[in-house]
């Protein structure tokens, strides 16, 4: 699988969240709340950035895959959060250097990338993960979360071991 190391500067997000365990994920619980995002996102009168749309994955400490609630969070960027719509809120993304990989065909086969980069990537390569959060960019490549003819790009934060 490729990959490269990206610099990118930090973002400043609006959009919507919600804490979802693997099962939601599976379940369509994300791609519904990208749909309310969507049809929600023309009420963001400060965005910067039209043409990328970000899902955020957080993970708490010790996180348990099996078990475990993370965020999800799915939005643009934007100049400032004054003024957010009513039931959305922001994230704030740090300036980071990021191990970035893509896959093509709908949402679900982003998995087999997480598992490469934890089976394969991290233990080959001089870097670390930098923090529990992981980065989706969905640009022009991407036509929605079932289409086959997708593509996605997935950032992880990396620091040097």
């Amino acid at each position: 699988m490729e990959s490269k190391i990206m610099q990118r500067d930090g973002l400043l997000l609006a959009g919507l969240a919600v804490n979802v365990t693997l099962g939601d994920v599976e379940s369509g619980l994300t791609i519904r709340l990208g749909e309310q995002f969507l049809a929600r996102r023309h009420e963001i009168r400060n965005e910067i950035n039209a043409r990328e749309v970000f899902g955020l994955s957080t993970d708490p400490d010790d996180y348990n895959p099996e078990t475990d609630p993370f965020e999800f969070f799915i939005g643009v960027e934007v100049s400032s959060v004054d003024n957010l719509p009513d039931g959305m809120v922001y994230r704030e993304v740090p300036k980071n250097e990021y191990v970035i990989f893509s896959f093509e065909g709908p949402a679900e086969n982003a998995g087999p990338v997480h598992h490469y980069l934890y089976s394969t990537w991290l233990n080959n390569n001089d870097y670390k993960l930098a923090s529990p959060y992981n980065i989706e960019v969905y640009d022009e490549r991407n036509k929605g979360p079932k289409a086959v003819e997708s593509v996605t790009d997935i950032y992880f934060p990396v620091v040097k071991k």
